[in-house]
Formats: structure tokens, C-alpha cells, sequence
């Protein structure tokens, strides 16, 4: 097996568990992928700092 080969498999192998973490979370309601990122977030005001999506 190639090293490229390799590569290929991992990066698809990663796009599963990503499609597969979205639909198991949108069953639920709940979009797991972001209230990761929310748990990894310090608070606002010593923290990142909060921008207004319009």
C-alpha cells in the first residue's frame, strides 16, 4: 500500500465520522460539532471575544 493511499483512506476515513457526528446530532437536535467548540471556549469576558453574526 502507498503512503498516498494511506492519506486518501485517513481523509476519508475522518469525512465519515464528521458526516456521521452531523446526522446522529441533527437527529437530536443538538449540533455536537459546535458545542465542542463551545466547551473548549474560555468565558467572554477574559476570553475570545464574542462577535455578532448578522
Amino acid at each position: 500500500m502507498k503512503t498516498s493511499d494511506r492519506i486518501i483512506g485517513g481523509i476519508a476515513l475522518l469525512s465519515v465520522a464528521i458526516i456521521v457526528i452531523k446526522l446522529a446530532g441533527s437527529m437530536f437536535g443538538y449540533d455536537l460539532i459546535q458545542m465542542a467548540v463551545d466547551a473548549t471556549r474560555p468565558p467572554a469576558p477574559a476570553g475570545w471575544p464574542n462577535v455578532v453574526a448578522n
